[in-house]
């Protein structure tokens, strides 16, 4: 009896949808991706670049902007806060350094930087190359992680 009256459903649904009129109906506009606001990325800030520079201890991600200078000097702290926060058991994401680290920033002419030292001396190699990794992920623009 309840297929009976899903059909009956259907069928009344399709003869008021033909029924609606001539009117071609308007076409859908494409969906507006909605952007991710992550306080802690300071590549979000328009204009802003990224680079790495090897340091003794470890690496350090570079933020130029031509845009809000003040916006990316707050992002990076943010960013280093963060990582501070979540340093204890090393896979987070700020999360995004797998290696045991700590996170200083420090202010830019034109932006900041974020030093990251590793929690032993002996990765600070192994530092080096995810921050290098990770700036050819961020110069895209976005902390988003692809799934």
């Amino acid at each position: 009896m309840r297929d009976t009256r899903d059909v009956v459903r259907f069928v009344l649904l399709a003869a008021l949808l033909g029924c609606s009129g001539s009117s071609k109906p308007a076409p859908a506009s494409p969906a507006t991706p909605v952007a991710h606001d992550d306080p802690t990325c300071p590549v979000l800030v328009a204009g802003t670049s990224i680079t790495v520079e090897d340091t003794d201890g470890g690496a350090a991600f570079v933020f130029v902007t031509t845009g809000d200078a003040a916006a990316v000097r707050t992002r990076a702290n943010a960013l280093a806060e963060m990582h501070n926060a979540h340093a204890g058991s090393g896979h987070e994401m700020g999360h995004m350094i797998a290696t045991k680290s700590t996170a200083a920033s420090s202010e830019l002419p034109n932006g900041a930087r974020v030093t990251f030292t590793a929690a032993s001396p002996g990765e600070a190699g192994a530092l080096q190359s995810e921050l290098r990794m990770h700036a050819q992920h961020l110069a895209g623009g976005t902390c988003e992680m692809a799934m």
